[in-house]
């Protein structure tokens, strides 16, 4: 080990743990905070320690040992149910103008007026802003420029005192690269690279994690205390994980110890921590369906529609590492859990570490069309996770007031639909418009470019007792006698007045 100080180099040595702790090595003494260090393998070059908590010069250099002395504040937090929960995600980088936590952390009173339960945070993981993420990803530290591990936890407790829980994603697929030399202390990673990501086009040279080959207990001890850090020292409530990179072929699948992990520390906190697993194709299912309707094609989207929504409430035995395992399918206890379906928006996709798509620029869909995807991804019954392109947190002009507001009043109706959820769905046409049931609820969508007119009769049952619950244009949405007037490019969200009380604002105003 070699401290970094005013003066020369100093070497301390390193000694072989023992045999409770096969393979490890550690020194006799501990450094000063603000000590920078690295470590000399065989007197070889000096490396930075894979599990540097703080690395002020970047991903290659050596850390810094980080004083982690932090006065929380949100001993009354008592943690979100993510296992239907909302979530809006924030990618730091380019979330506000300065690109920092603490610029962030000022969005957050925005945020939880929109009536989400959390906050999903893109990759905080250290790593060179040349490079980006792919060029390797230092788990255990804090981007820099982002604020580092102190703005992280302010971040957190600003959140938890909003009323909002914060989910962390955790860039799993870049944790091995090359470029990090993990390799001299340990087999972290596998020959095999990473498949081409399906659909993109983009072959990767990322290598694989090394969960199932020899050596693999450490890498699995490395990513475990990794997870173990955030929700423990740092408060995170969730992690967001790619499923594609953890999976492995070993008698105990890597994500079922992550699961006891987030059970152990959710007991012993009283906090209930969540891991959301997602990749390439899985989130984006439903997204895809809306964009299939849009387009047109409605009989293709009530196809996919219908296979996606058996799958929701289904037992998740076809996800590869997770039958069994403590999750939203399952009804895993609330000191943790794991959950394997959710539903992302699009440029809520391109953000996260595992997206073809991250360097993709915005595209610009109508309000009409986003007020249509917000209500269909919103009321599925999965997780959700919003963007701010689709939900602008800023702007004054009129589409971004009326998509705050929609937003908002779906969000209110989210929770009595979602107690409909093991109903299950009805889904059927009426020429251009979509027609989706499940139990108290229904949804009505006219793609076409001109009003309608819907005999509820032919696709309710107790027609007489439906009532508009929102509408995208309230003001042009009328009910009479049974037959429902929607104009073009619409949604409107029923419910029966047997349900319970809807919200009081029913929709945005045109």
């Amino acid at each position: 080990m070699l401290p970094r100080t005013d003066g020369p180099d100093e070497r301390r040595p390193l000694r072989l743990v023992g045999a409770h702790e096969p393979g490890y090595w550690r020194a006799d003494d501990e450094l000063a905070p603000g000590t920078e260090y690295a470590f000399s393998i065989d007197a070889g070059t000096a490396l930075p320690d894979p599990c540097s908590t703080s690395m002020p010069h970047g991903p290659y250099r050596p850390g810094r040992v980080l004083d982690e002395s932090y006065a929380w504040h949100d001993e009354s937090w008592r943690g979100a149910d993510l296992r239907r929960g909302a979530l809006l995600h924030l990618d730091v980088a380019g979330a506000t103008p300065e690109g920092t936590l603490d610029a962030a952390a000022g969005l957050l009173p925005r945020v939880a007026a929109l009536g989400v339960d959390a906050v999903e945070l893109g990759p905080v993981a250290a790593h060179d802003p040349d490079h980006g993420l792919s060029g390797g990803a230092r788990l255990f530290a804090v981007h820099e420029p982002y604020g580092g591990a102190p703005a992280l936890a302010r971040f957190v407790d600003a959140a938890h005192r909003a009323g909002l829980a914060v989910v962390l994603d955790l860039p799993h697929r870049w944790a091995v690269a090359d470029r990090l030399d993990l390799h001299a202390f340990a087999p972290y990673a596998v020959g095999a690279r990473l498949p081409p990501r399906a659909g993109s086009g983009v072959t990767s040279d990322t290598p694989r994690v090394n969960l199932d080959g020899s050596g693999s207990r450490g890498t699995r001890d490395f990513l475990v205390a990794d997870a173990r850090r955030w929700l423990e020292d740092y408060h995170v409530d969730g992690l967001l994980l790619d499923v594609e990179v953890l999976t492995d072929r070993s008698a105990v699948p890597f994500l079922a110890e992550l699961a006891e992990t987030a059970q152990d520390v959710g007991a012993r906190t009283g906090v209930p921590r969540t891991f959301l697993t997602d990749g390439v194709g899985r989130s984006d299912r439903l997204t895809t369906a809306v964009a299939t309707m849009l387009d047109g094609n409605i009989a293709a989207a009530i196809d996919s529609m219908q296979r996606i929504w058996a799958e929701f409430i289904g037992d998740g035995s076809a996800v590869p590492g997770m039958a069994g395992l403590p999750g939203r399918r399952s009804r895993g206890p609330r000191s943790g859990t794991l959950v394997d379906d959710i539903t992302r928006l699009p440029a809520a996709a391109r953000q996260v570490s595992w997206s073809p798509d991250r360097d993709a620029g915005p595209s610009a869909p109508s309000p009409d069309d986003v007020a249509v995807l917000l209500t269909l991804a919103t009321l599925a019954g999965t997780p959700l996770v919003l963007d701010t392109e689709h939900v602008p947190l800023v702007g004054d002009t009129l589409a971004a007031r009326r998509l705050r507001d929609w937003a908002r009043t779906l969000l209110r109706l989210r929770a009595p639909a979602l107690a409909d959820l093991h109903a299950g769905v009805d889904l059927h046409t009426d020429g251009r418009t979509l027609v989706a049931r499940r139990g108290e609820s229904a949804i009505l969508v006219n793609v076409d470019d001109r009003a309608t007119d819907v005999d509820l009769e032919q696709h309710l049952p107790d027609p007489a007792t439906w009532q508009v619950a929102a509408s995208w244009r309230l003001d042009e949405t009328h009910l009479v006698a049974g037959r429902l007037k929607i104009p073009a490019r619409t949604p409107v969200v029923l419910r029966t007045d047997r349900a319970d009380p809807t919200p009081d604002a029913p929709g945005a105003a045109p």
